[in-house]
């Protein structure tokens, strides 16, 4: 009995995207290109977009948050009486904008909250309240879960992205 020519592939983008094919190295091969070519497909409208969608207030992005590959932190927090929640919500505008990333997953969430500031132990219970007032979409479960922001989640966010700008920058 001899075992056929099986080639395995198994690739991972450190925002969670996976790819895993088995047979023969043609075919492996022929998937992977076809992966990879959709995968570029899919990210050229992102990379063709204009630096700021019609309608959109102006934010410096830049000035409110420190980005280093698919890490994303806010360089102030947001001042008295604001929760993890409102920071989360500048955070998942910031990472739209900045890295592409419109559902990053709760874990990530959770990585850049701490990094800002925001002790944080659970992002569900975290996020709870501005998934009951409709600013934020939750999808999955555990550690597949993933957020999202509504249109009016995006308006408060950058509402707030827009009072952090002030006080970094120093305008009144």
């Amino acid at each position: 009995m001899t075992v056929p020519d099986s080639h395995r592939i198994k690739m991972k983008w450190p925002n969670g995207l996976e790819f895993e094919a088995e047979g023969s190295p043609k075919f492996v091969s022929q998937e992977r290109r076809e992966f990879l070519e959709r995968l570029a497909a899919a990210r050229q409208p992102l990379e063709k977009s204009p630096e700021r969608v019609p309608n959109e207030p102006e934010i410096a992005w830049e000035a409110i948050t420190e980005a280093q590959g698919p890490r994303l932190q806010l360089r102030a927090k947001l001042g008295p009486g604001k929760s993890e929640k409102e920071a989360c919500l500048v955070l998942l505008a910031a990472s739209e904008r900045l890295l592409g990333e419109r559902k990053p997953t709760a874990a990530q969430l959770a990585r850049w909250l701490r990094g800002s500031g925001y002790p944080i132990q659970r992002m569900d219970r975290a996020l709870q309240d501005g998934v009951k007032q409709g600013e934020i979409l939750s999808s999955g479960s555990r550690r597949a879960r993933r957020y999202e922001l509504t249109a009016s989640g995006r308006l408060r966010a950058f509402i707030l992205a827009d009072q952090l700008s002030t006080v970094i920058n120093g305008k009144t």
